[in-house]
């Protein structure tokens, strides 16, 4: 839970001016003041910031005699310090405090206004105190002194080379005289005290050999909570010395050999978890742990670095030192390398994972070659010195390091949120961005009817989820950190932070640092600080914080009243004592938790006590004490409770009516690593620690789940223990009627001899610092580095360090737990109450890959596979099949037979997902066919499948599917699959050595097991793989060589045709589903066809215009056309209007004007008998237009006048025809943008293809009126009558439809098409009026003549079309009136602005290649118009 930031930065500790280097650093007990030891010189700096404060250099006398310096001691009350020299000897140094008071710096300004400090950010308002050193005394022992350590604030511990341990106090050290033997309080002889090996007494000396003469104590570390002392001997043999009491005599001490440790180098003790840990030479490190029972020592856990490291290349562990806080121990290596490990063997970071940059070799030429580290203020900063200096350059590196706030403030593992806490900076992720993601939202898996329809949204095979993620989702925020760096005003004089809290919202912060309090508001992103500088100064936070409610809570010492505290303070005022609620309590705290209303709050006396929380305002609330509980009988110091809370969750499960709601029955502590519970007894109101019950050991940190009410793993303690990995302990839920039952009858289950409880454990890749339990992952933080600059002499050659986010899912490591313990009904119901998460599919596939890798790979036979039960488990699910397929692609293919052997052949299960119409997983299985089956029938289902695809419009899977059948090779159809690989789970292991030595033929075997089966001759085996025109044309004689020789080129043949055939049955099943979407009017599905699978719609078009591209009923096609594109129906039923009364007048009178409407058919209406209509009550109107347009022709003009002009002004027809304006006058555009585009391409398409059915289909739903031209002046020219009658028809069929339902979208623009109508009519009377002149002239020398000679007295100079009919009735029509009538007619039809006559002889322009190259002298079109 450390995690370094930055470069690593060069400090200068050495005197001013010079560079020499340092051989030790020494912290002082409160990590405040900084000693560095030099060859000859003592420096004391300041923590922060990090400037000298007293020097003392050594004379050169004193360096011959005692020689150089080694190491430094401090006295606890950092008021002396001892230090070892070269020789052997003590020197003893006195530090002087300033009686004034007065600090080292004086901050004045300069004269000058403009260099005056403005800010108070320029001011320094740490009062660094005014030291002075200076020698004491010397002491020389008659034995050379080989380590130091300090055991209590007066004694010190001193080991010589004599095997001797000597307790020596302060205080006679400053009396004493040189050269002189001081009195020592007790002198330990080693050799004489017992040593024991697996808490054993030594029996015989030829086991265990005793202490040699030469050796002695080289290494010692003491801690008050073991009692005892880690030592490391000359000879590389490692032991832990214990007293039975403090006196430390010869008779009351013995020792314990380490087990399995011959080559120690260093050792380091943990005081708060009683670990001791010894580093090897073999580059590993043993921790031990102290056994309550017998005293001795207990193996924990074994430190050795695996990635990225070659054996034996690290070296000898050289320095271990563990953090202030015992969560973390510091490793390094001879030849380099750093690493940090957790308190139990989680590895944190390694530096030999860094990026040093391609020219450092970090095996010859580690730069962090490191002698020593030492821990600075909180753990905030390491220092480094490495081992060779360089030239001119400090050897003290400084490394920068954030950590949890659970290492100091363990309350915090009921947050969602991660926070790390620097030494004035806070780093905040969030961590429940998942619920904030996925809240609300529903989801549903294929095939399965769980789920809201409206948050889904695709048809794939996953889980998609309709709603958009949240900003703060998990894939944003896993690099970037909420940065809030501490006030200055609260930094300057409270640096570093010690505790700091988040509420479980992520709304409010709240920090304490050397004394005071601070929050933070994330809403309003400002800072609340004392008002009254006083009262921050006045009490100190201990035991930790916490948020309740809007109320920051945490323990105290009042340093104006010297008393300890309970301290509530509300977020929403100022932060001010009148504010605040006091509560006095008898020691100091030490930790403190809460439970909804309960506050549990433990005491350094000793005592739990539990208290109630009310709140009575906004700005108020009471706390009164529950009951007290007695925990030194559980703990041997209550320093050594790491964390403690208070819960409802019991050891029994009892129905949920039985439960105590918000009363707490149980208390759980963290002792040295072991988790204990107290619970409370059934007839008493407190509870008795001696009920307590060991749960676990080596747990570091531990979560509760017990605020869940809808999720599975509710009432769970989680617990993390480093190295052993993740341990769970959850209820085993009953049965469903089992549970019934049980709730009917009471808290006895009806099996009380099973288990109610089970622990499960589980490894974890990262160290996780939030828990979140309905989403079932764990969040943390990882290490890695950034190169900036890769110079040997930058300051920032070395790696920059940089933290990022990570997350696990930990739901399949459960699952395979319960199942593999026959608890599947368990794991059933915890896996239902986790499907609706997006990442259930991952998390089953997670399950099933990890059992086959395991079993798969197994040499060992495993007569109880998993395998089927985790199969059995995941097919209760509606991902099976997914999941299935995804593990396959994702695994070697050695593992597919062991795996579909008990999944289920992979032809079923594509069957399967056919059946389910998972399309998706389907053409997943194609992969896995491809390897295990033949290719042809690879190919067989995959034509399949893209046959179901098209039918469901799955185009990109279609597109896939096409490319994957083109990229079969031919030559593998018909050939087996030869790298089929036998699983040695299903089939005995191939003999891969001796295989290839065995001689195949059958005589071999024949010669050995006798005649056993009848042989074929090796040339009929030969030539039956050759076609069948090669097996007939070969004779029996010819050599196997010339067999060969001769197939070669028809193999070539055989290639080319086969690639050949194989896309022209791509094509036809193209082919075939375009034509279905043809026939059922699916246009949109065709166009999207098309553009996917590069269909080359136009040129099959061209060969499908005669047959599935013509339309018998258009008005259908047009409705049909409607409801694919989700539009208004185009022939909506509604009441009948005034035009339809004017129709129904019209039906009624018959024929009777059918004298004036012979010549022109521009308005009339087509009946069934093709006769044309109109009503003598339109004249009125017609003479009223007359007028208006200034007129005196006859009637049969101004019809054809007014139809020329309604194409251009529709509100003049209605006022015409006396029609009402509908609103398809006012929105003629009623399609959205991105449709008509589409549709506009469509009819490009249609029209180069030359089918006018559908073109005139489309171009009435675009209501183009230009393209309707195009196509009537195609057809034309294309002189086919059938055509043209198709089109009449086609023309009156819409009109007719349109004008029987008067609520019709197309109803105006229709009767602009009336022109169009008109010119078919006379074009088709004109050819059938020249067909049969030609017919009535005889066999004779005309009749040879072409159609088209007919017709030339049909147009006029320029080429324009003129009726026949009107050059006929030359009564009503001049020659000059109709060759005006016509211009008007043509540019109708092309839509032409201009007005003049040569755009309507360049309409035929406008058609297309297809329309231009249509052969005039079709001598099927001519026997046509001969019958007509």
């Amino acid at each position: 839970m450390y995690y370094p930031v930055g470069w690593p930065k060069r400090v200068g500790l050495a005197l001013p001016g010079e560079s020499a280097s340092i051989r030790h650093i020494c912290c002082d007990a409160v990590k405040i003041l900084v000693a560095a030891v030099g060859d000859d010189f003592l420096g004391i700096w300041y923590a922060n910031p990090l400037i000298p404060i007293a020097y003392f250099r050594r004379t050169e006398d004193s360096l011959r005699q005692y020689g150089a310096n080694q190491l430094i001691v401090w006295k606890p009350d950092s008021r002396q310090l001892a230090l070892l020299t070269a020789s052997g000897s003590l020197l003893l140094y006195q530090l002087d405090f300033d009686a004034n008071g007065s600090g080292i710096l004086q901050q004045i300004d300069p004269p000058a206004a403009s260099l005056k400090r403005d800010s108070a950010e320029l001011f320094i308002k740490e009062n660094i105190p005014r030291l002075s050193l200076r020698e004491l005394c010397s002491v020389t022992l008659g034995s050379v002194i080989t380590t130091v350590c300090c055991i209590s604030l007066s004694e010190l511990l001193l080991a010589t080379q004599s095997c001797e341990l000597l307790r020596l106090q302060w205080t006679e050290l400053e009396h004493a005289e040189n050269d002189l033997e001081l009195p020592v309080l007790s002198a330990i002889k080693l050799r004489d005290i017992p040593f024991y090996v697996q808490q054993q007494p030594q029996q015989s000396a030829r086991n265990v050999p005793p202490l040699s003469r030469d050796s002695y104590v080289a290494s010692l570390e003491y801690s008050p909570f073991i009692g005892g002392c880690a030592a490391v001997f000359s000879d590389r043999r490692a032991a832990f010395l214990i007293a039975n009491h403090l006196r430390f005599e010869t008779d009351h001490m013995h020792g314990f050999w380490v087990p399995d440790v011959e080559d120690a180098s260093v050792c380091s003790v943990n005081h708060k978890f009683r670990l001791l840990a010894y580093g090897q030479e073999s580059s590993a490190v043993n921790v031990y742990a102290i056994d309550d029972a017998t005293g001795g020592l207990e193996f924990s856990h074994r430190l050795i670095l695996t990635e990225n490291v070659l054996p034996g290349s690290l070296g000898s562990v050289n320095e271990l030192k563990w953090s202030p806080d015992g969560c973390v121990l510091a490793v390094s290596w001879t030849n380099g390398g750093l690493s940090l490990w957790s308190t139990f063997g989680a590895l944190l970071m390694s530096t030999l994972s860094w990026d040093f940059g391609l020219n450092v070799d970090l095996v010859r030429q580690n730069p962090l070659k490191i002698r020593r580290l030492e821990w600075s203020t909180e753990g905030y900063q390491l220092f480094m010195l490495k081992q060779h200096p360089e030239k001119d350059k400090s050897n003290v590196l400084q490394l920068q390091f954030v950590k949890s706030a659970l290492s100091m403030n363990p309350c915090m593992t009921t947050s969602p949120h991660i926070l790390l806490q620097g030494d004035d900076s806070l780093y905040l992720n969030q961590g429940n961005n998942l619920e904030l993601t996925y809240a609300g939202s529903h989801g549903t898996f294929p095939s399965s009817g769980v789920g809201s329809d409206e948050g889904i949204s695709g048809d794939g095979d996953c889980l998609e989820l309709k709603q958009s993620p949240h900003t703060g989702s998990i894939l944003t925020e896993s690099k970037y950190w909420t940065v809030l760096q501490l006030p200055l005003n609260y930094a300057a004089t409270n640096w570093p932070i010690r505790y700091a809290a988040i509420d479980p919202d992520g709304l409010h912060l709240a920090v304490a640092g050397r004394t005071g309090l601070a929050h933070y508001s994330l809403v309003t992103r400002r800072w609340k600080l004392f008002g009254n500088e006083s009262q921050e100064k006045d009490f100190v936070v201990s035991g930790g914080l916490l948020w309740w409610h809007g109320f920051v809570v945490m323990g105290c010492y009042s340093l104006l009243d010297r008393t300890d505290e309970l301290r509530c303070y509300p977020a929403d005022c100022k932060l001010d004592n009148q504010y605040g609620h006091k509560l006095q309590v008898r020691a100091p705290v030490i930790s403190l938790n809460s439970f909804r209303h309960q506050l549990i709050v433990l005491t350094a006396d000793g005592i739990v006590s539990l208290f109630n929380m009310s709140k009575n305002s906004a700005y108020a609330l009471d706390i009164e004490c529950a009951y007290e509980l007695d925990v030194k009988s559980i703990c041997i110091h209550p320093a050594c409770i790491v964390s403690l809370t208070v819960t409802n969750l019991k050891n029994e499960l009892k129905p949920q009516g039985q439960l105590g709601g918000d009363q707490a029955e149980t208390i759980i502590v963290n002792v040295c690593g072991r988790i204990l519970m107290i619970q409370r007894d059934a007839g008493e109101q407190v509870q008795n620690t001696l009920l307590a019950t060991c749960l676990a050991s080596c747990v570091e940190v531990f979560w509760l789940s017990h605020s869940l009410e809808r999720c599975a793993m509710r009432d769970c303690l989680w617990l993390y223990s480093g190295a052993h990995g993740m341990r769970v302990w959850l209820p085993i839920l009953p049965p469903g009627r089992e549970r019934r039952e049980g709730e009917q009858v009471g808290a006895q289950r009806l099996h009380s001899f099973m288990s109610k409880r089970i622990m499960l454990s589980f490894p974890l890749k990262l160290y996780p610092l939030v828990v979140l339990f309905d989403n079932v992952i764990v969040l943390g933080v990882e290490n890695e580095s950034t190169l900036y600059a890769n110079e040997q002499g930058s300051h920032f050659s070395l790696p920059f360090a940089v933290m990022e986010r990570k997350s696990q899912i930990y739901l399949h490591k459960v699952l395979r737990q319960l199942i593999k313990r026959n608890l599947g009904y368990s794991a059933w119901e915890m896996a239902q109450s986790c499907c609706s998460l997006p990442y259930f599919p991952h998390a089953l596939e997670l399950l099933l890959h990890e059992v086959l890798e395991e079993e798969a790979t197994s040499k060992q036979p495993i007569p109880d596979a998993q395998l089927p039960s985790i199969l059995d488990f995941i097919r209760e699910f509606p991902v099976y099949l997914e999941t299935i397929v995804q593990c396959a692609r994702k695994t070697e293919i050695a593992l597919w037979p062991y795996l579909f052997s008990m999944a289920g052949k992979p032809k079923d299960l594509f069957q399967m997902c056919l059946q389910s119409e998972q399309l998706d997983t389907a053409a997943s299985y194609l992969i896995i066919l491809q390897n295990l089956e033949p290719s042809v029938v690879s190919k067989q289902y995959a034509t399949m499948l893209l046959d179901i695809a098209l039918q469901q419009r799955k185009w990109e899977l279609a597109k896939d599917l096409i490319r994957f059948l083109k990229a079969i090779d031919p030559n593998e159809i018909d050939s087996p699959r030869s790298s089929m690989v036998v699983n040695v789970k299903i089939a005995p292991p191939p003999q891969v050595n001796t295989q290839q030595q065995v001689n195949q033929n059958a005589d071999a075997f024949n010669m050995v097991l006798g005649p056993i089966a009848r042989e074929r001759s090796f040339s009929t085996t030969v030539t039956s793989n050759l076609p069948k025109d090669k097996q007939a044309s070969g004779t029996p004689g010819v050599a196997p060589v010339t067999e060969s020789s001769s197939a070669g080129a028809p193999s070539v043949v055989r290639r080319r045709s086969t690639k050949q055939r194989e896309t022209f049955c791509i094509d036809l099943i193209l082919q075939r589903h375009a034509r279905q979407l043809l026939q059922n009017r699916k246009l949109m599905d065709l166009g999207y066809m098309c553009a996917y699978l590069d269909f080359h719609l136009v040129s099959w078009l061209s060969q499908e215009s005669e047959r599935a591209a013509k339309l018998d009923d258009f008005a259908g096609a047009l409705k049909a056309l409607h409801e694919e594109l989700e539009l208004p129906s185009p022939f909506p039923t509604a009441v009948k209007d005034d035009f339809a009364q004017l129709r129904g007048s019209l039906r009624q009178t018959g024929g009777g004007g059918s004298s004036q409407t012979s010549e022109s058919g521009y308005f009339s209406l087509a009946t069934p008998n093709g006769a044309a209509t109109q009503s003598p009550q339109l004249q009125p109107s017609i003479r009223e237009e007359e007028e208006e347009l200034q007129q005196p022709s006859s009637l049969p003009i101004l019809k054809t006048r007014s139809g020329s002009q309604l194409s251009f002004d529709n509100f003049r027809y209605r006022r015409l025809y006396s029609l009402p304006a509908s609103e398809d006058d006012l929105a003629v555009d009623m399609l959205p943008q991105k449709l008509s585009i589409k549709l506009r391409y469509l009819l490009q398409l249609f029209t180069e293809a030359n089918c006018t059915d559908y073109a005139l289909i489309l171009s009435i739903l675009l209501q183009d009126a230009a393209s309707i031209s195009r196509i009537v002046n195609g057809i034309i020219r294309s002189e086919s009558v059938h055509t043209c009658r198709r089109t009449e028809s086609a023309l009156k069929q819409l009109s007719q439809s349109t004008f029987e339902h008067s609520g019709s979208l197309y109803r105006g623009f229709v009767l602009t098409l009336q022109p169009h109508v008109y010119l078919l009519e006379q074009y088709i009377q004109s050819l059938g009026d020249a067909t049969c002149s030609q017919q009535d002239a005889g066999p004779g020398t005309e009749q040879g003549v072409d159609v088209t000679t007919g017709l030339q007295g049909l147009q006029n100079e320029e080429g324009e079309f003129v009726p026949n009919s009107q050059q006929a009735n030359g009564n009503q029509w001049t020659v000059a009136d109709l060759n005006l009538n016509h211009q008007r007619l043509t540019r109708h039809a092309s839509l032409e602005s201009n007005g003049n006559a040569a755009v309507a002889s360049g309409s035929s322009a406008h058609s297309t290649p297809t329309q231009r190259q249509l052969p005039r002298q079709n001598s099927r079109e001519r026997e046509g118009c001969r019958l007509m």
